[in-house]
């Protein structure tokens, strides 16, 4: 078995068990030819999981995906997707109850952290008595909470600090929507990793842009690389944020999406609040 991830993996990931295991190589790379299994979980089509533009995949490759998201299409051979969960692992942990799998406290970190993380501490509108049911069975079976609310609540960097520090400053409202954006130029200056991108972003669309008073979507605009935007949007209960992301080329959750834009990022940021608003 092989775990690959295109993207490197954030400090707050290491302290889980297996994390090193992971390979940070795009899976377009890999030879697949002496494979017969690619499992894609929390997300939808292979081209979600690589940077790159154009994939194929082996005939006799068989794709199997694990997935929450409402947007996802089951393009993959075999799709087991379950939109009213609120993460991923919620659905490995009925999966792993159905199977009789033996739920270690290793397993328990693994399963309670998705859970944890993907509801941010159990306050996305996504969260359900069944989700906090399966975090309390999960702590009981040896998961450590405190751990991982250390990780990812209380692990940041100076470098992510002044990152949140440049959003608030480009941070524009205007009709219930606030908006930032960081340039690729901003993005250099301020020397922020790209395994500290992905965590620093969410906590500042999550924590900084979307909690404002009288704001009911939020849109963060980043410029990863030269003409690359990755673009983040939330919404709180009411407002579907999906919908933009999918015309965008994208996906996601009513509260909660994603897209990437190959392009300007004052374009970007344009042909987007034009659907917004």
């Amino acid at each position: 078995m092989t775990l690959v991830s295109a993207d490197p993996l954030s400090d707050n990931l290491l302290f889980l068990p297996g994390a090193k295991r992971i390979k940070e190589v795009d899976p377009a790379r890999l030879d697949l030819t002496g494979f017969d299994l690619l499992l894609l979980v929390d997300g939808d089509k292979f081209s979600r999981y690589s940077r790159a533009k154009e994939t194929s995949l082996p005939p006799q490759l068989l794709t199997v995906n694990i997935d929450h998201h409402i947007s996802n299409q089951g393009s993959a051979d075999l799709s087991y997707l379950v939109p009213t969960a609120a993460a991923t692992t919620e659905i490995l942990y009925d999966l792993f109850k159905r199977w009789k799998v033996k739920i270690t406290p290793a397993i328990a970190d693994g399963l309670l952290t998705g859970i944890y993380t993907d509801t941010l501490g159990f306050t996305t509108p996504a969260t359900t008595g069944a989700s906090l049911t399966k975090a309390g069975d999960l702590i009981g079976k040896g998961g450590d909470r405190a751990k991982i609310v250390g990780n990812f609540f209380h692990h940041w960097s100076p470098k992510s600090l002044k990152a949140w520090g440049a959003i608030i400053a480009n941070c524009k409202r205007r009709a219930g929507i606030s908006y930032s954006s960081l340039s690729y130029q901003e993005l250099r200056r301020l020397g922020l990793p790209e395994k500290e991108l992905s965590p620093t972003r969410g906590f500042a669309i999550d924590s900084l842009l979307l909690p404002i008073r009288g704001i009911k979507a939020a849109l963060l605009f980043i410029e990863e690389k030269p003409k690359l935007i990755r673009v983040t949007l939330r919404s709180k209960k009411g407002t579907d944020v999906a919908e933009v992301a999918e015309k965008m080329g994208g996906g996601g959750h009513r509260h909660a999406a994603a897209f990437s834009y190959p392009g300007p990022l004052k374009e970007a940021i344009a042909k987007t609040l034009r659907l917004v608003w």
